[in-house]
This record gives structure tokens, C-alpha cells and sequence, in this order.
């Protein structure tokens, strides 16, 4: 398989829009467009992803990215499971873009007056089964994480800036 084959497949727009279908189904209330675009980014890395496996209803971004992670003998950072985030937030901006584009073709999501993402067709990450099912769990409990602070503190948290 060529190594575009293998992009056109890991950078899957269709796969993308569920993920932040079931983000929007944990965040639970109208969504501000950025926020969506700060989410892919930390769901699409491994690290970051592995972290959000363990993530329950109680969770929050400083209590998943902020303690000390053991490595052999050593602690270091859990933001480190964030590294690259900034390039991987660029990277993804026109994935977003389509995916959301997507999600409202199909009427799973709409834009309101004040131009933030309402979810019409929740996702029961439940109903799903093996690596997909960790997909959409990871994407369901980071809604519920980024529904519990402030725009600014994510952006400043994630170091991209607030438009």
C-alpha cells in the first residue's frame, strides 16, 4: 500500500465527523466551533488518546494532562502526552472543517444563531465494538472533560491562542 493510500485512510474525514459527533454527545450542550477543532488534535494522538482510555465522568484536563507519568525510573510531565499538539491542531484545521461540513450534511449536527455546534443524533459509544469502540469513548469522555472548564483555560492549557 503507498504511503498516500495509508494517508487517505488515517486522515479519513468520515471517521473524523464521528469522532466529534461523539465529542459533541459528551459536551452536551452547544459547542463553541473552536473547541472542535482543539479536540481532534489530543483524540488523533496515541499518547494523548491512551489517557483518555482510563477518563471517567470525573475526569478533568488538569487531572488527565497534568500529573507525573512513570517512565522506567524517572517521572516526567503528563503534558508531555501533549507534545506536538500545535502542529497536529494546524494539521488537522481542514479535516475539521470537512468533518463538520459533513456532520450537518447528514443532520447529526447543527449550527445555531450564536454559531456553535448543537448534536441532533447522539452516539452511544457502547454500541460499538473492538479499537472503534476506544475511539469513540476517548472522543465521548473528552467532551465531557472540555465541558467542564472555560474556553480560555483550554486554549491557554493547550497553548493555542483564542480567536
Amino acid at each position: 500500500m503507498s504511503i498516500e493510500n495509508i494517508k487517505r485512510l488515517s486522515m479519513n474525514t468520515h471517521f473524523y465527523s464521528l469522532l466529534i459527533q461523539s465529542f459533541l454527545t459528551g459536551y452536551e450542550k452547544p459547542c463553541e466551533l473552536k473547541l472542535v477543532f482543539m479536540a481532534l488534535p489530543i483524540l488523533i494522538h496515541k499518547e494523548s488518546r491512551e489517557k483518555l482510555c482510563n477518563a471517567n465522568i470525573k475526569s478533568r484536563i488538569d487531572t488527565l494532562f497534568q500529573s507525573e507519568q512513570v517512565v522506567g525510573n524517572s517521572k516526567i510531565s503528563g503534558r508531555t502526552r501533549l507534545t506536538g499538539y500545535i502542529d497536529r491542531y494546524n494539521a488537522l484545521k481542514p479535516y475539521s472543517k470537512e468533518s463538520i461540513i459533513i456532520l450537518c450534511s447528514e443532520n447529526k449536527v447543527v449550527i445555531n444563531n450564536e454559531h456553535k455546534l448543537i448534536v441532533v443524533k447522539k452516539v452511544d459509544y457502547k454500541s460499538f465494538s473492538g479499537i472503534a469502540k476506544n475511539w469513540v469513548k476517548c472522543a465521548y469522555y473528552l467532551g465531557i472533560i472540555f465541558s467542564k472548564t472555560t474556553d480560555d483555560h483550554l486554549s491557554y492549557f493547550l497553548g493555542v491562542e483564542s480567536e
